[in-house]
């Protein structure tokens, strides 16, 4: 479906270039759920962005099945506060000039598959934000694209509703089978949601996992054994931080 090769992406600060990708190979098959994780400034979001065509890579190719449509998922939702759910859902239809009652109905098959379908005449300051996000998700679905690419889509959420958001969208593939491609910080988010994960370091990728949790999975899935293994697995191969300060204990002072 999307195979890259030798991908490599560099960007010129002043006058000295600066290596964000080197030598990138990634193949994503139909269905597949693939997340990338790495520390900030590791490459993930510049090939997220390669990968939706936003920017050109400097060297190596990016072939991509013919047609093959893209749906994009910010790390945040972005909202037009003007706009109603339904609005915002549907302006990417708006700029394709889709008539108007098919853009009514494209609206509200997307809304439902996010379950909000109620929630179509909100404004943005009427919604949470777990439901903003996924108002975002149905905007980049009204389309109907064949790839999702999700850039941190929860980093900003607390860590209940981030667990609620990751079962939410397995439910979203379950009904849609949409491939994905995720980028993000959390180990317990990719793990849950992956079939594959790959470790990004200083533009390479270091390290791939895959996954064979079962499928369907949901809330149980974080409790089994299984994937307690797979989260630490996954940390015991991150590479340690450079420049982290070093803790020194000292001896205890005899109280007087």
């Amino acid at each position: 479906m999307i195979h890259v090769e030798a991908l490599r992406k560099t960007f010129m600060r002043g006058t000295v270039p600066h290596v964000v990708l080197d030598g990138i190979d990634l193949h994503v098959e139909a269905e597949q759920i693939v997340t990338v994780i790495g520390r900030s400034g590791s490459g993930k979001s510049t090939l997220l962005d390669c990968l939706m065509g936003l920017e050109q890579p400097t060297s190596g190719s990016i072939e991509r099945k013919q047609g093959l449509k893209f749906g994009y998922v910010f790390q945040r939702p972005a909202l037009l506060p003007w706009r109603t759910v339904a609005g915002n859902v549907g302006l990417p239809l708006v700029v394709a000039k889709i008539p108007k009652q098919r853009r009514r109905e494209m609206v509200q098959d997307a809304l439902n598959k996010v379950g909000l379908n109620y929630a179509a005449g909100l404004y943005p300051f009427q919604l949470s934000g777990g439901m903003a996000q996924r108002v975002a998700i149905a905007r980049a679905l009204v389309q109907d694209p064949d790839v999702l690419l999700l850039d941190e889509p929860f980093s900003a959420l607390d860590p209940l509703l981030r667990e609620n958001m990751n079962v939410n969208l397995l439910k979203l593939w379950q009904i849609t089978r949409k491939t994905m491609v995720l980028v993000t910080h959390s180990i317990d988010e990719a793990v849950i949601l992956s079939d594959r994960i790959l470790l990004l370091e200083k533009g390479r990728f270091i390290q791939q996992f895959d996954i064979d949790l079962a499928r369907p999975r949901g809330f149980d899935t974080f409790k089994t054994p299984q994937f307690a293994e797979w989260v630490r697995l996954i940390h015991a191969h991150l590479p340690e931080q450079p420049n982290l300060p070093r803790v020194v204990l000292e001896e205890p002072h005899e109280l007087v």
